[in-house]
Order: C-alpha cells, then structure tokens, then sequence
C-alpha cells in the first residue's frame, strides 16, 4: 500500500509555511494508503490542530494506518497531534512537553471570564486525548498540564506517550522555543533558542514560499516587506491595547480613591494628591483612615474639619458592605445565597468599596468610625483595641466584633439550611416556648351521633378521653475562638471554615437524634415501647385490629409486605376505640440496601414479584410518595428494617421541636477570656420526642 509523509516542521497552524489545516487536511484526506505523521514542532494553534487530528482520525477509520514520528520536539498541540497515531516512534533524544492551553484576550469582565471558559473546555478536550491514548488519569494529567511537564523519550514511553523509541535525527533539526512563554523548556540540543524572533507569541515568517512555487527576486522582496509591515502593525496594535487597558486601570484606582475621600469629606486637595502620586487603593485608604483618625484627635465641636460623626443609616451600610466582602472572600456567596432563596429572601452580597480590603484594615477602620484616638501603627495593638471600642451610636459592642459576629452568623445558618438531611422527610416540627415537658394531646372521639328518644329528647354523650405525651427541648452547642493572630495574618479561613463546620455539625445533630430515637423504639406515655405489640404497630407480633386483621410477618420489603404494612395502619383505632382513623402511609424509611428495590416496587405498574408470562397489576404502586434511604438504619435495624410513616404535616409520629420556633442556629460573641482574642458561642434549642404511635408500622425485615 502506498505511503504519504506529512511534515509538520514548525508551527501547527502556520498557513504561510502550509502548516494549517485548510494545506494539511485535503492532504491527509487524499492520501491513497498509510499515513506517516513526522513532527518537529513547538506547538501552535488548538483548534488548528483539532481539526488536523480529527482529519487524521477519519483515514484511522478508513483502514490506513496512521504512525506518528517524533524527530526532535513535540510540545503543545504537536504533542495531541502526535497522540493520533496507531504507533507513535519517538527520536531517542527527542522531547515531547505537554502544558495547559493559553491565550490573549481583552475586553471587559465577562469577556476575560468567556475567554478563561472557553481555555477550560479545551483543556478538557485536550485531556481526554492524553488520557485516551496513555490510560493515565485525567486528574493527574491535568496536574501534568498545571506543571509545563518535559518528558524525555525514556519517561514517554514508560507513561505510554510514544510506542516506540526509533533512531536521532539531526541535530539540524532543532526547534527555536524561547518566545513561545514555555516556564520550563529543559536546555537540549534540539531546543534552540535564537533561531526565530517573534513579534507578540507569533513567529516571524521567513519571506519564502512554501508551495512549491518559484519566486523573482522582486517578489521575494515584497514579501519581506508585507512580513515586516505584519510585524509592525501587530507590534503597534499590542501596544495600544496595553495603553488602552493602563488607561482604564488609572481612571478605575482615581474613581475609587476620589469615591473614599468623598464619602469620609477628605478635602479635594489630599485627594488629588493621593491620586497624583499613584498610590494603590489600599494604600489611599490607610491615608484617609489616617486622617480620620488625626481629625478625632483635634476639634469635637462639630464643626467643619472636627471630629467625624457617624449616623446609624451610615453604620448599617458599613457592617453590610464589609460583611458582604468577607462572605465573599471567604467562598461562601453561593452558600448564604441558596439558603436566603430557600427562605423566600434575595441578598445583593455586592461587597462594593470593600473589595480587596484586609481583616487588618476593616479592624482600623471600625476604630476610626468609632472615634477612637491615638490608633496605634501595631496590628496586634489596634486589633485588640477593635475588639473591646464601645460604638459610639448604640454603647454597646464595637463594630468590628458585630462584623465578625455577623460574617459568621451567615455562613453559620447557610451551612445549616444548604446541608441536606432525611428526618425533615418524614418527621414533623413543632414549637415550644420554654425548656419545660410541652404535651401533646391526641383526642379520642364520639365515633358517630346518636338518635333521639321516643319522647324527642337528645341524649347526653360523654367526652371521650385522650392521650397525653409530652416532648421538651434542650439546648447544644460549642465555643469557638478567633485570635488576634489569625485576623493579623488576615486568616479567613480561620473562622469562617469554622462556622461552616459548626453549620453542618448543627444539622447533622438532629438527625443522629432523631435516628438514635427511632432506632432505640422508645417508651411512650402508656410505658408501652413505641413500635410494640400492645400498639399493633410491628410485624411478627400477636395482635388483632377491627376486622380481623392480623399483625403481618417479619418481613423483607415487597408487595406482600406493604400491602399488609397499609391495612394495619388503616386499620387503627383513635384513643378512646371508637373510631377507625384510616391512616395512610406517606413516606418509606429503609436502609441504603433496600431502597433502591424499594424504589423498582413502588414505582412498577405490574407486580414484579410475579414471574408467570401474565403481567399483574401492582397492588402498591404510587403507595407512598417518599422513599428515604438512609446509612443510619443499616446497623439499627440489622441491615433490613422499615417503617411506614404517615403524613408528617397531618399526623407525625415523631417530632422535632424548636424553642420559640427557631429552626436555625444561632451564635453570640464576646471577648475571649481564655485565648487572645474573641469567643463565639453556637447553640441550637431544640428536641426529639415520639408523639403518635398509630402513625407508623415497622417491619424488622427478618
């Protein structure tokens, strides 16, 4: 069969020397036989190369076969191109260099965040190629990427980037890399480093045709000089990008500097001298602070150029907008958001002025606010003094610990609201008022109305009598700390981790509580165990409801099964046993092993449990309209147990109340006693009780 050698010597997309795709592709396409890819190239253009390596893989799947050649260098796109061949022959003193694909854009923020988008799903591409080809993991490929990796022709085959170590082409080969911005291109007799000038992160293009075509000496010279004037324009448009964008830099640093010094009534004259003399925006700030904090120190008459006065609407706008930029920094923004949306509120968590400031600084700058004098120059100085300033508005906590408190206190609650749970699926909520039993009373009823006498009289009934359970709520929590030492290392992870742990612990405790009740089967007010033969709620018992309907067996989860779980329940009586109450299951509580078959009975139209050739109607289709799964039941129940539970807003059995109705937990703060630095209390009042034994059947499954 017929051989074609296609040559990329140079860069990948070069239409000039006949290196793109709109040269190679037809080549590749027209070949009559195998193909012989040889490739001495530092890269070049992604989407380019994609299409030549897709051209590639057509004649693959036409029956050529494809044998990528590495004679000297394979980097960036070259070395995905190379990736495209049934074998791949790698020169002994060649190189193949795999790194992340790069750009340059300009425009504004969502232009330079579309461009950063679009880099990442090439790397994506770029990685399934890699991984396809050497069976390594995309994760520690993409690492491979992060790190610029050079690999030898020893190390590319031991990682299964080549097939095959040939022999070394000339050391004419060498490829010219140093303006390509590769970070770590090892010193190699390949590699040269003066061959090509390059205007921006393009190569020159030498003034010959590749085509194949003679040129006169005139045209050779226009050539050079289209080539030169290319340069030129090129050179010229990059350096008006870059004016363009110091321009837009220097209007943004004055914009702010001139909004700070407006809004604490610094003169025009030290605001333009701190933008004359460019400063950076944090280092105008520390100006202003300390100029507020030199104006509190002189007049406190009132008048103009005294001390600063700080309104309450002003002191909200502040504790907001820096709170705002900590939940910001801190990566919990989407967090706080998703739980303010699950509780019907919208939250504009735009940091404004506050972006880029420090832990250190928002310290300083609440002492100034506060009217604070003779602020010293010592972060571990003025931190502490930030802790313990008295607000000058309220006379109570200074603004900086109201700040930390309330940064956490969101964080706190939307790790709590975003962390899911499965009791809240089938057990109800409740509100007490105090820390004392509350009860629940269940009403029995006067099952129907009766006829009157002969004479017309009506008859007296007797109030029937009901049941009385009782459930109260206690109170956990912890104590965590802030030092001075992480805000001076502006440490945000410190505490704001912290609350997002204590968050999720909150959450997780209920539900290990309510678990550990229902699995513990407790004694209710009759000194009867929840789940007991005395309340006709439990399979394998001896017990008999209206009806002569009988307790089911032990059993796994199935038709049968279910269908005698819902007739025991519909089937039970009020408290005073003059009525049946028809209660029906809403929710299927399992363990993880179960609940995946669950879900198949469930929901199926026809029996699965029957195996002849005539399909039957499912008896308990749709019969609950939750199933949970939960890892907390494997053990508990000995790896098979369930339950039936009825609807948890109409009739729960199990109940979790919260004091005051405050299903959230919640955090105070003081200055620490016990380290250097401040002390925030987490508590969450709430309680776990069974309320309502008729609500729910379990089945110990075996």
């Amino acid at each position: 069969m017929d051989e074609t050698t296609v040559m990329i010597y140079g860069a990948v997309g070069d239409d000039w020397a006949g290196l793109d795709a709109a040269t190679l592709v037809p080549q590749i396409d027209a070949a009559p036989g195998n193909i012989t890819l040889a490739i001495n190239s530092p890269g070049g253009l992604i989407m380019e190369g994609l299409a030549i390596f897709n051209a590639l893989a057509r004649a693959q799947s036409a029956g050529k076969k494809v044998t990528c050649r590495i004679d000297g260098l394979a980097a960036s796109m070259a070395s995905v191109l190379a990736m495209a061949g049934d074998e791949i022959i790698m020169a002994p003193n060649a190189m193949l260099m795999i790194h992340n694909p790069w750009d340059v854009a300009c425009g504004d923020a969502q232009d330079l965040r579309n461009a950063a988008d679009q880099l990442d799903r090439l790397k994506t591409t770029i990685v399934n190629i890699y991984a396809a080809r050497t069976g390594i993991d995309v994760t520690a490929l993409s690492a491979m990427m992060d790190d610029e990796t050079w690999l030898d022709a020893a190390t590319a085959l031991a990682q299964g980037f080549c097939s095959t170590i040939g022999t070394a082409p000339s050391a004419s080969n060498a490829v010219n890399i140093t303006k390509f911005g590769f970070r770590k291109a090892p010193n190699h007799r390949l590699i040269a480093g003066t061959a090509l000038a390059m205007a921006g992160n393009q190569p020159a293009r030498p003034p010959v045709n590749p085509k194949g075509k003679s040129m006169t000496p005139e045209e050779i010279a226009a050539a050079a000089a289209a080539e030169a004037n290319r340069i030129a324009d090129q050179t010229a448009q990059a350096a008006a990008s870059a004016s363009a964008m110091a321009v837009a830099n220097e209007r943004a640093r004055a914009a702010s500097i001139r909004e700070l010094g407006t809004k604490h009534r610094i003169d025009n004259a030290t605001i333009q001298g701190l933008i004359d003399t460019g400063v950076s925006i944090d280092a105008a700030r520390n100006s202003i602070l300390d100029v507020l904090a030199a104006r509190n120190e002189g007049d406190h008459s009132g008048a103009p150029g005294g001390a600063i006065t700080i309104t309450a609407d002003e002191r909200d706008k502040w504790l907001q907008g820096a709170t705002n930029w900590l939940i910001v920094r801190s990566g919990m923004k989407a967090a706080v958001t998703k739980a303010a949306s699950a509780r019907g509120e919208k939250l504009d968590l735009s940091p404004g002025e506050f972006a880029g400031i420090s832990l250190r600084d928002l310290a300083r700058e609440a002492l100034v606010r506060s009217g604070a004098k003779d602020i010293s120059r010592d972060p571990a100085q003025y931190i502490g003094e930030a802790f313990t300033m008295r607000n000058a508005i309220s006379q109570g906590a200074g603004d900086f610990p109201i700040l930390l408190e309330n940064t956490m206190n969101k964080v706190l609650q939307a790790a709590y609201q975003v962390t899911p749970d499965t009791w809240s699926r089938f057990a109800g909520t409740g509100t007490v008022t105090d820390f004392r039993p509350s009860n629940r009373y269940l009403r029995g009823t006067f099952s129907s109305l009766d006829s009157l006498t002969d004479q017309g009289e009506f008859k007296n009934k007797g109030i029937p009598d009901g049941e009385k359970q009782q459930i109260s709520a206690g109170t956990k929590g912890n104590i965590i700390s802030l030092s001075r030492q992480a805000i001076i290392n502006d440490d945000m992870g410190a505490f704001v981790t912290l609350a997002s742990d204590l968050g999720r612990a909150a959450k997780l405790t209920i539900e290990k509580d309510v678990y550990a009740l229902l699995v513990s089967n407790p004694t209710m007010y009759d000194g009867n165990a929840l789940f007991s033969t005395a309340h006709r709620n439990i399979a394998g018992g001896s017990w008999t409801l209206p009806g002569g309907v009988s307790a089911p067996a032990a059993a796994l989860i199935g038709v049968a099964a279910f269908d005698a779980a819902r007739i025991s329940m519909a089937s039970q009586l009020d408290p005073s046993g003059n009525e049946i109450l028809d209660i029906r299951p809403e929710t299927l509580l399992c363990t993880l092993f179960d609940e995946g078959q669950a879900k198949v009975i469930i929901g199926a139209p026809y029996d699965v449990e029957v195996s002849s050739k005539f399909q039957v109607p499912n008896k308990v289709a749709g019969l609950v309209g939750d199933i949970v799964g939960s890892a907390r039941l494997n053990v508990g129940t000995s790896g098979h147990g369930w339950y039936f539970f009825a609807d948890k807003e109409m009739a729960p059995a199990i109940e979790v109340v919260f004091l005051n109705g405050i299903e959230e937990p919640f955090l105070d703060n003081s200055v620490g006693w016990r380290v250097d630095g401040t002390e925030f209390k987490v508590r969450l009042d709430y309680g776990v009780g069974a309320i309502n034994w008729r609500s729910a059947f379990y089945n110990p499954g075996t």
